[in-house]
């Protein structure tokens, strides 16, 4: 039998404390049946943590030019904005 010491040891790039944020939001808005919520939830942190990954990669393939950095920025605030206005209507 295998236990879970025998797996190794792991290494997250995310850091831990913001996956239990991401957790504990998304739970909370499962719990109030919020679909939106737990959607926002999920774009907010997969476009921060895509950055957060990928960003000196994103860099060097836009070549250092910022309005690249900016347009994704835009976008990022564009669709949190939109999904923030989606709470206010009628389900």
């Amino acid at each position: 039998m295998e236990s879970v010491f025998t797996l190794g040891v792991i290494n997250l790039s995310i850091p831990a404390w913001q996956m239990a944020i991401y957790i504990a939001l998304f739970s909370l808005f499962m719990f109030m049946h919020e679909t939106r919520g737990c959607l926002l939830t999920t774009y907010i942190f997969g476009l921060y943590w895509g950055y957060y990954l990928y960003g000196g990669e994103f860099m060097a393939a836009a070549g250092g030019y910022p309005a690249v950095v900016t347009v994704y920025i835009a976008f990022g605030f564009m669709l949190a904005g939109m999904s923030l206005v989606s709470l206010f209507y009628e389900k």
